[in-house]
């Protein structure tokens, strides 16, 4: 090897360096975290999952009379707290694990969590086959128990319970078969939570003696104390996580840009550039509009169309506030979850869905058989939602006033308003997306009389220059024949359907297609809860 040629070498090397010493670099001030973007990938995967897991899972198979309502099961430690010996939480908690007056408390309930038969392959199998494209689980509820194994708190999966790295074992699995990651914190509200309920306890001398009390315990309990250690430990917690796992996607509840969240935020960023990948994050109302991808949990206060990367969270379970696992639980049907993630494609969103695992780490019949039927359909139809945009116009029938609310059968307060309502959604109700200059209009019913009417797209609607519909496929099924008119496009269908829930039509047209452009600003800000 010749001199020339190693001063050559030296000269791009020094040049390389200094290009990677140039990167943009993320600072923990919001001038310079809102100039992060989402990526087009958090754009196009549509469909993620998670879980919410925990200790809380064990008190599911406690025997409450009380239905769960807003919560009831997985903040049960303000009941297993309470100085009112009446409270039902109250004295479930004395039947199973023991009394609080005796220093027993949420870190022995923590040894009951086991975890068992948790296998990330058996999980990664299911999410693989729900067609879900991002995937992962709440690494903290607001309970402040860490579902890996930290070095900052004995409260965590790798020293009370299972004694076993939870989260770390899903990530590498999760990793290893190409799908994005996505971790949730909930511990921005624990803080509060856990003042209220020791300012309770101090009241009363017989609690004199509670763990929450004891700076002996303070090793479990990381959020106790004061609030600066609170954001210490926060801050070293989640930088922590950042660091191990290296993250597609945060997820935060609550705690806006409180306790020091612009760096945690700037860490995750430049972890992304660290592993030169692009990284997003789920803003529900904690961060103003236009930054991160929107998360409205159960469509709560959403508008119809946003013009902005957006989602909605829900359980897998029917009640609005499932999140949990609890002893004979309902889940939602497939049909009702597919047809719904068609809806909130068509307007720009995706869907995240909440598994509700047992506390061993496997799952009811009625979880599976939900994420079964979700991927069987998108394996048919998925076309026409990875990757896929909103056309011009994004739906016709059922648009606007979706929302619903459940009732408190027992009295109190209702649900808050959430949507869509998919019982409403019919054979007249047509989704439209955009992919690769293709059209895709997805029917939400089966009609009865086997005819489909598509009156957006009739022949006085312009819907390219040309004008000109060439050929129209039935997605499982194959080409059809159609009538244009000014009542819309008319097909029969055939037959033998492909799906008995909700048909997806790839229409060819000349010309280029409208898409409906996201514009960046409309104002729109999530829901703060």
């Amino acid at each position: 090897m010749n001199r020339k040629y190693l001063i050559l070498l030296a000269v791009l090397l020094l040049k390389t360096v200094s290009i990677k010493s140039q990167e943009k670099r993320y600072e923990p001030n919001w001038e310079s975290l809102r100039t992060h973007v989402v990526p087009t990938w958090a754009e196009d995967v549509k469909f993620g999952i998670y879980a919410h897991w925990g200790v809380y899972s064990v008190t599911g198979a406690w025997d409450y009379q009380k239905p769960n309502w807003g919560n009831y099961y997985i903040t049960g430690y303000k009941g297993f707290y309470s100085t009112n010996e009446k409270h039902e939480q109250h004295i479930l908690f004395e039947k199973n694990v023991g009394k609080i007056e005796n220093g027993i408390g949420y870190k022995d309930l923590a040894k009951q969590f086991k975890a068992e038969n948790f296998d990330p392959k058996k999980w990664v199998d299911l999410i693989e086959m729900s067609g879900a494209k991002y995937a992962g689980m709440c690494a903290v509820h607001h309970d402040g128990y860490i579902m890996w194994d930290t070095d900052i708190t004995d409260l965590c999966a790798g020293k009370t319970g299972p004694k076993r790295d939870l989260a770390g074992e899903l990530f590498t699995e999760l990793k290893s078969r190409g799908l994005k990651t996505i971790a949730s914190f909930h511990h921005g509200r624990t803080v509060k939570h856990f003042e209220k309920v020791a300012k309770q306890l101090k009241k009363d001398p017989k609690y004199s003696k509670a763990d929450l009390l004891n700076p002996d315990f303070y090793n479990y309990y990381w959020y106790m104390g004061d609030r600066e250690r609170f954001t210490k430990n926060r801050l070293n917690l989640t930088m922590e996580f950042i660091d191990k796992y290296s993250p597609d996607v945060l997820w935060f509840d609550g705690g806006g840009g409180k306790y020091d969240t612009e760096k945690i935020l700037s860490h995750f960023f430049n972890d992304g550039i660290k592993h030169n990948k692009e990284v997003s994050v789920h803003n529900k109302g904690n961060f103003g509009k236009n930054f991160g991808v929107y998360s409205y949990e159960n469509g709560h206060k959403r508008p119809s169309y946003v013009d902005w990367p957006w989602e909605d969270d829900t359980p897998s379970a029917k009640g609005w506030c499932d999140w949990q696992w609890d002893e004979g639980m309902e889940y939602k049907k497939s049909n009702k979850v597919i047809i719904r993630l068609v809806d909130l494609v068509s307007r720009n969103g995706g869907l995240l869905l909440s598994m509700n695992p047992r506390p061993d780490g496997t799952f009811d019949k009625g979880q599976e058989e939900l994420l079964l039927g979700i991927g069987k359909w998108l394996k048919q139809n998925g076309e026409a939602i990875y990757g896929s945009r909103p056309w011009e116009i994004y739906g016709e029938g059922h648009i606007e006033g979706l929302s619903y609310v459940e009732k408190n059968l027992r009295g109190g307060k209702d649900s808050r308003a959430i949507q869509p309502n998919t019982e409403l959604f019919n054979s007249e109700d047509v989704r439209y997306t955009v992919k690769d200059n293709n059209l895709y209009a997805t029917v939400l019913g089966i009609p009865s009389d086997g005819k489909i009417v598509m009156k957006s797209l009739s022949s006085d609607k312009k819907i390219t220059k040309n004008n000109k519909i060439t050929d129209i496929t039935l997605l499982g099924h194959g080409a059809l024949n159609f009538k244009r008119s000014a009542k819309g496009i008319e097909i029969n269908l055939p037959g033998k359907l492909p799906n008995n829930v909700a048909l997806t039509f790839r229409i060819k047209v000349k010309g280029k297609l409208t898409i409906r452009e996201n514009e960046g600003s409309n104002g729109v800000v999530p829901q703060k809860t």
